[in-house]
């Protein structure tokens, strides 16, 4: 397949090295050209514990129009750039070009539905964890279940196969908004927790932080349960629990982003439950101030 990967942060370059190293044709795109000629010149190197180092060459580019038409376009920038980012590299986007979103962020599907409609947009999530080192060399932090889904059963099927040959474990929905509410109250529960708190993600299940994301996962619950859709906080809460092991040494993207001075995914995840939460007439008290800190301290990084 002829593969675009808009955004070229650790995942997109761990996701793209990978299908790269399947023989699919992998073109990274990435907003600053210095960091694409970058990645062109050295290919990507992708560490895994003590295992020899996956090394795979790859094209990149910060124009579009430099790829092509893609057969199958993965989206992981961040959740508030998706809709700019499919704006300014509609040149790989032809007629028949699958989307698939991986993010974090609970608006994605909606995104990509309005970009090519029911049957190319596929969305899901991604627990495989990664940071970048330096650009090109990607430390994978953990290994994770792939989902996603869409409408289209026979698009899912082979985006699934083709990611599944290239060695990620990946399972396929019909209906991909439980999976994404369910990783997006994870994330909406810890992520500004960890943020705030300095804590590392051994520390989670511990008072007082405990208290505080069950809070959270609880007015998340009530929120979707009010969209239609279900989810199942014990079982969040039991995935909080295992990444103290799983996850231990991952630092999460929202401390990354304040680390670099960018603005973080507090909007399309938090701001989300706050915004549906105030049209369904509920209450989120803890996730309105979970959001208002968070700002406050992007605003002063």
């Amino acid at each position: 397949m002829n593969i675009a990967v808009i955004g070229a942060g650790a995942l997109g370059c761990l996701f793209g090295g990978h299908l790269a190293v399947a023989g699919h044709d992998v073109w990274l795109l990435h907003r600053r050209e210095q960091i694409a000629n970058t990645l062109s010149a050295a290919g990507i190197s992708i560490h895994r514990d003590d295992d020899p180092p996956l090394a795979a060459g790859i094209n990149a580019t910060a124009t579009a129009s430099d790829v092509g038409t893609a057969d199958l376009v993965l989206v992981l920038v961040r959740a508030h750039q998706t809709p700019t980012a499919l704006a300014e590299h509609a040149a790989c986007i032809g007629p028949e070009t699958l989307l698939l979103s991986l993010q974090n962020g609970l608006r994605n599907y909606d995104y990509l539905l309005d970009q090519v409609g029911r049957e190319r947009a596929f969305c899901g999530v991604t627990y495989e964890a990664a940071i970048t080192k330096e650009p090109g060399t990607i430390i994978h932090t953990s290994t994770g279940l792939t989902t996603f889904g869409g409408s289209s059963v026979g698009a899912r099927t082979t985006i699934q196969e083709t990611f599944a040959e290239a060695g990620f474990n990946v399972n396929t929905v019909t209906d991909p908004r439980p999976v994404i509410w369910e990783k997006g109250a994870l994330v909406g529960a810890t992520a500004p927790v960890l943020t705030l708190t300095g804590c590392p993600v051994t520390h989670l299940p511990t008072d007082p932080l405990d208290e505080v994301v069950t809070q959270l996962l609880t007015e998340a619950d009530h929120v979707a349960t009010s969209q239609g859709i279900d989810i199942d906080v014990e079982t969040i809460q039991q995935t909080i629990a295992s990444m103290t092991e799983s996850h231990a040494e991952h630092r999460v993207s929202m401390v990354q982003d304040i680390e670099h001075g960018r603005r973080t995914e507090i909007d399309e995840l938090n701001g989300v439950i706050i915004d549906l939460g105030k049209t369904a007439d509920i209450a989120v008290p803890i996730n309105k101030h979970v959001t208002a800190l968070i700002h406050g301290v992007e605003q002063c990084s």
